[in-house]
C-alpha cells in the first residue's frame, strides 16, 4: 500500500485534505443535476455504465461531482474519485493507480489481490496506462469478481479531465474506460466524467454515449438563490 501511494495523485480524492473544503453547492442549490446524476449512477444498466457530465467553466461542475459522492441518497457500496486540477493534480498517467489505492484502501479482498500482483511484479507500478487498467481494474473485477463478491455498485468519478495535462492521456483514459463498459456490461463499476466542453472530449462522447448538460442558466439561477441564502444567514 505504501508503494502504491507514492505513485497516486496527490490530494486527488473526494476526502483528501489538500482539497478541504472542497467545492459543495449551496443548499437547495443544483437539485436537478444531483437527481439526474444520482438516477443514473443508481438505474444505468449494460454497457450504458458511463456518462459524461459537461458544463463550461464556472459552472460548478466539482461542486456537483463533490455533492454526488457525499449524498445519502447514492446507492453505491463504495466510491472512488479523481479530481484533477491544474494547479498540481494533473498527471493523468496516474489515474488509475490513485483509483486503485483508494479502491484497495476501502476493499480488503481487492486490497490482496493487488498486493499479489505489485508483489509478482513490482514494475507494473511503472507501467503504461493500458497495462495499468487491464491488472487493477479488468482482471480483479472481471476475471476474478468471485473473490471480490463485486455485486453491488461502485461509483467512479473522474472530475476536471479537460485539466488532465495531456490531450492523448485524457482520450486514452476516455478510450479505456469506454472499452471497458462495452466489453464488460455487467461489471459493477459506474463512470460519471465530469469536464468542459473541449473539442476532442466533445468528439469522443457525441459518438456513442449520453451526457448531462449543466446549463448556464440553471448555474445562474443557483448562483443567485445560494446568495439569497447567504443574506439570510447573515440577518
Amino acid at each position: 500500500m505504501e508503494k502504491l501511494l507514492k505513485e497516486t495523485i496527490p490530494g486527488a480524492a473526494s476526502d483528501s485534505s489538500a482539497r478541504d473544503p472542497p467545492p459543495r453547492c449551496h443548499p437547495g442549490t443544483r437539485l436537478a443535476i444531483l437527481d439526474r446524476c444520482l438516477w443514473f449512477i443508481a438505474h444505468c444498466s449494460r454497457e450504458k455504465k458511463i456518462r459524461w457530465v459537461v458544463g463550461a467553466a464556472g459552472v460548478g461542475k466539482s461542486a456537483i461531482m463533490q455533492n454526488v459522492t457525499e449524498s445519502p441518497k447514492l446507492q453505491v457500496t463504495c466510491h472512488v474519485s479523481v479530481f484533477f486540477s491544474i494547479n498540481g493534480r494533473n498527471d493523468g498517467t496516474k489515474a488509475i493507480i490513485t483509483l486503485s489505492y483508494q479502491l484497495a484502501a476501502k476493499s480488503a479482498p481487492y486490497r490482496q489481490l493487488i498486493e499479489s500482483e505489485i508483489a509478482r511484479d513490482p514494475s507494473l507500478l511503472q507501467a503504461s496506462m493500458r497495462v495499468q487498467f487491464e491488472k487493477f481494474i479488468v482482471e480483479p473485477f472481471i476475471h476474478k469478481s468471485q473473490l471480490l463478491n463485486s455485486a453491488e455498485r461502485i461509483l467512479v468519478v473522474v472530475d476536471g479531465l479537460d485539466e488532465c495535462k495531456n490531450r492523448d492521456t485524457q482520450l486514452q483514459l476516455l478510450r479505456l474506460i469506454s472499452e471497458f463498459c462495452i466489453k464488460y456490461p455487467s461489471s459493477p463499476l459506474v463512470w460519471l466524467i465530469a469536464s468542459r466542453p473541449e473539442q476532442h472530449i466533445t468528439s469522443f462522447f457525441s459518438s456513442a454515449h449520453e451526457e448531462i448538460v449543466i446549463d448556464s442558466d440553471e448555474a445562474c439561477a443557483d448562483v443567485e438563490r445560494g446568495q439569497q441564502l447567504n443574506e439570510v444567514e447573515d440577518l
